[in-house]
């Protein structure tokens, strides 16, 4: 009997997911590959997480369909980093035999799963979450910038393609030096809770909404400073800050400086049902970063109809917001600009519900099932080409850094 071929783009995929974050999400990466695994999952194709393990957590669950394995982990600068021995690792890998592995998240299992898949002949694509201005944030790492970027630019060069988060990050990347293959693919987003059935934490007064890690790189003493010069010239205005970091103790001593103590409110690590409740209370969304490759909080907050002003330092700012359309660009240079624009939108409600709705209509293209159909495609494009990326020095250099 005649065996017949199932042509690639029918066939379902084995594919690993390596990444230090996700399950729970601490950062957007963790969120990131929690929608694209379950979407994977849901249409078929076999998909496993290697990660960390945190306290009380099983070292092997099913979740929605995905195969999730956690790892011997460390904490280093706040972030968990797992660190499993080469030999677990290539156990894990062997066992899930498969297509592709996709890398998220820079770090030692990053490095270890990358040796692997060079001595097993697996296809590898990394998704371009961050910079080496975002891994070298505390100040003991800054004297290594230069070196941590030499080393994401030579780690990306050993991949059969190279997704970024944002057309503007893609270009980016390619004037830097990437020669691999390159693709843009947005950051999904999604939430349980719509809009229109979100129940709103207590509302009171113009509410302003910050959502992400208190670190240096989100630069919330900005939005602190700038709020205070909105707050003295709006008698009812609130700031909520939904999120945990390094920077906690530092910014609720700026608050208590500024004197907007009661204006100010420091919300912690949100889960998602939270966080949604945080999404229907505000009125617009604030996101002053100096370092973002594509915020994924910013896409949830137009999710949820609220206007966006994002930092124009933001590589795919111009991309996310059209500026006076569905949010505003601010100037981190200037915290009276902020504060202008707080002011001229805290007077103006109905340009708030008209940017909102323009939002919400732009973030429907951020759904999973529209993100990961383009992932796939990529996924049998790099399955079916004949090139393999072939970078022996790097992946030898690996070998010396992880023994």
């Amino acid at each position: 009997m005649k065996e017949t071929t199932i042509p690639m783009k029918q066939q379902t995929l084995s594919l690993c997911m390596i990444s230090d974050d996700f399950l729970p999400a601490a950062t957007g990466v963790g969120t990131h590959v929690q929608l694209v695994s379950k979407e994977l999952a849901r249409l078929g194709h076999s998909v496993t997480v290697i990660t960390t393990r945190r306290k009380g957590q099983p070292e092997f669950e099913v979740w929605n369909g995905v195969r999730v394995h956690r790892t011997f982990t460390v904490k280093l600068y706040g972030f968990h980093q797992a660190l499993p021995s080469q030999a677990t690792l290539r156990r894990l890998i062997v066992e899930c035999a498969p297509d592709i592995i996709h890398y998220h998240y820079l770090g030692f299992l990053l490095k270890g799963a990358r040796r692997i898949a060079a001595s097993e002949g697996i296809r590898s694509v990394y998704t371009y979450h961050m910079t080496a201005d975002h891994l070298t944030q505390p100040l003991m790492m800054r004297p290594f910038r230069s070196i941590i970027a030499r080393q994401i630019l030579d780690f990306c060069n050993t991949c059969d393609l190279v997704i970024a988060p944002s057309s503007n990050l893609a270009r980016e990347i390619a004037r830097d030096g990437v020669t691999s293959p390159t693709a843009y693919v947005s950051n999904p987003i999604a939430f349980d809770t719509q809009p229109d059935t979100a129940v709103a934490a207590e509302k009171r007064g113009f509410t302003v909404l910050f959502a992400g890690r208190l670190a240096p790189e989100k630069n919330v003493p900005y939005l602190l400073r700038a709020f205070s010069a909105f707050a003295r010239r709006t008698p009812i205005a609130r700031l909520l800050l939904a999120g945990e970091g390094s920077e906690r103790r530092r910014l609720e001593s700026l608050v208590r400086e500024l004197g907007i103590a009661d204006r100010v409110s420091f919300l912690g690590h949100l889960d998602r049902a939270a966080l949604s409740k945080c999404y229907a209370a505000a009125d617009v969304f604030v996101l002053p970063s100096l370092v973002e490759c594509q915020p994924i909080v910013a896409m949830e907050a137009m999710h949820f109809s609220l206007p966006v002003l994002m930092s124009d330092r933001i590589v795919s700012a111009r991309e996310l917001v059209d500026d006076g359309q569905n949010g505003l660009l601010v100037n981190v240079d200037s915290e009276n600009d902020l504060a202008e624009k707080l002011e001229k939108l805290s007077l103006a409600p109905a340009l708030c519900r008209r940017m909102g709705r323009l939002g919400q209509v732009k973030a429907v293209s951020y759904r999973p099932e529209s993100i990961v159909n383009q992932l796939v495609c990529h996924y049998r494009n790099v399955c079916e080409s004949s090139v393999r990326i072939e970078h022996p020095a790097f992946v030898g250099n690996l070998g010396e850094a992880m023994s």
